[in-house]
């Protein structure tokens, strides 16, 4: 059900969030068209957008749509956000490399910098090469810095995003770091911090296919499977922040042990790392066979892929089909619109699992019950720093609860 705002003073923040979430979302549009999807008045739109415009966050531009205005009559104008109103920095933090972009208020990316620093390293290590790099950013971006509102960062597995501090104990020597608060205190600039799969969601939801969906499921494929959940245009976290952790739902109960205690984690099977060992496990398996139906022996997921080998093929078509059967399950719990796939790896596998997660939709439908659609992120491999960075324009700006307020 779509939201509408109200004419209550005590709700005008809310008011005035919503106006820049449909200018965001819909723009080009008039103040017509906001008064039609608000459900505001159009004298209230008037007023918001006049203000809006006043601070600088929205720009007028002419309605080419708009007819002959002679005769004295007002010019048809259409509203957009100011791209240089305001600007975020987006960092991710993986096992790997460092990654940070600082982007414009509609979420394009102005600068990328990255780093093989990895998280392994610790917080001595890590945290003063973030600096370096965000401050790297900044400059090669010639961003003015009264107008970057904070850095985001998006971390793998579980986190606190009130308190700033990863929760993940085979994350070590993260777990329960305070890394906001460190963060805040090296960069001088407020710095939000979630878990990458509600990131990147959030990055979907301000830039990307999700930009107008109220309900999707943001399926984060990297070291990890993760899942960012929207609910009613709100980013669902749960009771501890935490909401979305698929990867660790047991999809094969006899399976190798995952390092959360259980076995057969679907993380076990749908990662790059998971695929390698079934690969590898598949050459040693027929290494006893006639010359010619051995297979080579796969060094990386890239290697793995670019052989286009049927038993290689078949090994990433079974782990998507394992994906496909969570999303599907998730699905019909949280009856979503749209499903996308993101993250890291998802320029690799992003197609054959996409092909997994739609069969298995396809199967478990229910009759009358329309089948979400399935999607490839619009933003990529990038969706992790983007996303983190979209965390600092969500909280500024996105309309929520939290502005129901009589402030």
């Amino acid at each position: 059900m779509e939201q509408t705002g109200t004419n209550l003073f005590k709700v005008k923040e809310y008011n005035q969030a919503r106006v820049l979430d449909i200018v965001r979302t819909r723009g080009p549009v008039t103040r017509r068209g906001i008064a039609d999807a608000s459900g505001l008045r159009f004298q209230t739109v008037s007023n918001i957008t006049g203000r809006l415009r006043e601070v600088g966050v929205i720009v007028e531009e002419d309605d080419p749509e708009g007819g002959s205005r002679g005769g004295g009559r007002r010019r048809s104008v259409r509203l957009r956000l100011a791209e240089d109103a305001a600007y975020a920095i987006g960092i991710r933090l993986s096992r790997s490399k460092l990654s940070v972009v600082a982007i414009d208020f509609s979420a394009r990316i102005l600068f990328r910098a990255s780093s093989d620093v990895a998280a392994a390293d610790g917080p001595s290590v890590v945290v003063p090469a973030l600096r370096e790099l965000v401050r790297k950013v900044v400059d090669e971006a010639r961003l003015p810095e009264e107008r970057v509102l904070g850095a985001g960062i998006g971390v793998p597995g579980p986190a606190r995003p009130e308190t700033g501090r990863m929760l993940d104990p085979a994350f070590a020597p993260w777990s329960g770091y305070p890394l906001g608060q460190e963060l805040e205190r090296e960069l001088g600039m407020p710095v939000y911090v979630d878990n990458d799969a509600t990131a990147a969601a959030l990055g979907e939801r301000w830039n990307g296919l999700a930009r107008d969906v109220s309900d999707f499921v943001y399926v984060y494929l990297g070291s990890g499977v993760g899942a960012g959940v929207f609910v009613d245009h709100q980013a669902y976290r749960g009771t501890s922040g935490n909401a979305g952790e698929i990867g660790h739902i047991v999809v094969e109960p006899e399976g190798p042990p995952c390092y959360c205690g259980q076995n057969g984690c679907l993380e076990v099977y749908a990662t790059p790392r998971g695929i390698l060992r079934e690969a590898r496990m598949e050459v040693l398996r027929v290494s006893h066979l006639p010359q010619q139906a051995r297979l080579p022996y796969p060094e990386t997921i890239e290697a793995l892929i670019s052989e286009k080998h049927p038993q290689f093929d078949r090994l990433v078509e079974a782990a998507g089909d394992r994906l496909g059967r969570v999303v599907s399950d998730a699905a019909g719990v949280l009856d979503p619109g749209l499903v996308v796939l993101g993250g890291p790896t998802v320029d690799l596998l992003g197609g054959q699992f996409r092909e997994g997660v739609v069969r298995a939709l396809r199967a478990a439908s229910l009759p009358g019950r329309p089948v979400p659609r399935v999607e490839i992120s619009s933003i990529g491999a990038d969706a992790g720093p983007v996303g983190a960075a979209a965390l600092v324009l969500h909280e500024a700006y996105a309309p929520g609860p939290q502005r129901l307020s009589l402030a």
